[in-house]
């Protein structure tokens, strides 16, 4: 199965009479799952479920996401002043006031003026548990945003790659074409190699002897064994997009074996057209690598 790891989702809704919010995911290529989650403080014990859903939801990915919440109720207040402040504060300023004959009475609005005198904090009550199934719900919806443009962007991505392995097996064909080809190369070459050192080493060596490790030499430069194993290879990454499980990491594998063989048959002939097909064949895996660079 092919699926992008380029996505995009969004769901908002109330949570309750006190919360309305707005969950955002996006995610973008890496090599495993890594999820990210943003929350307001009084919420951070709803982050561990967050990332269980992305686990159960996505295999690769980095996912961001990001929860926004509105208050749509105002939170209950707790006022209390501190008294270290005020018993060493209020003193000093009556001391001074009667020092100058300004009095000794203090209005409300004079204590406000002391910095850190009335303490005024939200009362954050726990997060009820309609509250946390409703941000579940939410944060499912997001995600199911974010498969789907996953998804369209996957069938593309499988289209292309398809188009490609295609490509590979039709340019492999015309390389198992040249065989011949390059065994008659490799046997020319040899026999003047022998000739050459014979010559040179001022021995002579038999027909037999020459032909028998000719023929040694032409066997281990034969391409058969690349052909299957490539040929295997491109049956597998095949099987791999037309599967249901997740196929980025088994395609990546499969185009480096690829370009593994691809390699080691460019390097047993010398030929031009046949350099020419395996330079096509190595275009093509290469295309496949950075397209799966993006799969799931």
């Amino acid at each position: 199965m092919i699926t992008s790891m380029t996505g995009f989702g969004r769901a908002s809704g109330a949570l309750s009479a006190r919360f309305f919010v707005a969950v955002t995911a996006k995610s973008v290529n890496h090599r495993f799952l890594e999820t990210s989650v943003r929350l307001p403080e009084y919420m951070w014990e709803l982050e561990p479920v967050l990332r269980a859903l992305a686990s159960e939801t996505f295999s690769r990915g980095k996912l961001d996401v990001s929860v926004r919440v509105q208050r749509t109720q105002q939170p209950e207040y707790s006022v209390r002043i501190n008294q270290q402040i005020a018993g060493v504060v209020i003193p000093q300023l009556r001391a001074i006031a009667e020092e100058l004959g300004l009095g000794a009475s203090f209005s409300g609005s004079d204590l406000l003026r002391v910095p850190d005198l009335l303490q005024v904090e939200a009362v954050e009550s726990e997060v009820r548990d309609e509250e946390r199934e409703a941000l579940v719900a939410l944060t499912r919806e997001a995600f199911t945003n974010v498969a789907a443009m996953r998804k369209r962007e996957g069938d593309a991505l499988r289209t292309d790659i398809a188009a490609r392995i295609t490509m590979i097996r039709d340019l492999q064909e015309r390389l198992a074409s040249h065989r011949g080809e390059i065994r008659g190369e490799i046997l020319a070459s040899y026999q003047q190699r022998v000739a050459e050192i014979a010559a040179a080493a001022g021995v002579e060596v038999s027909a037999d002897r020459i032909a028998q490790e000719v023929v040694l030499m032409v066997e281990k430069g034969d391409i058969a064994e690349e052909l299957t194993r490539l040929s295997h290879h491109v049956e597998q990454a095949n099987a791999a997009i037309a599967g249901r499980e997740p196929a980025g990491k088994k395609l990546d594998f499969l185009s480096q074996e690829m370009l593994r063989e691809i390699n080691t048959m460019g390097s047993k002939s010398r030929a031009a057209s046949i350099r020419g097909v395996v330079v096509e064949l190595k275009t093509e895996v290469e295309r496949i690598r950075e397209q799966v660079q993006n799969v799931e």
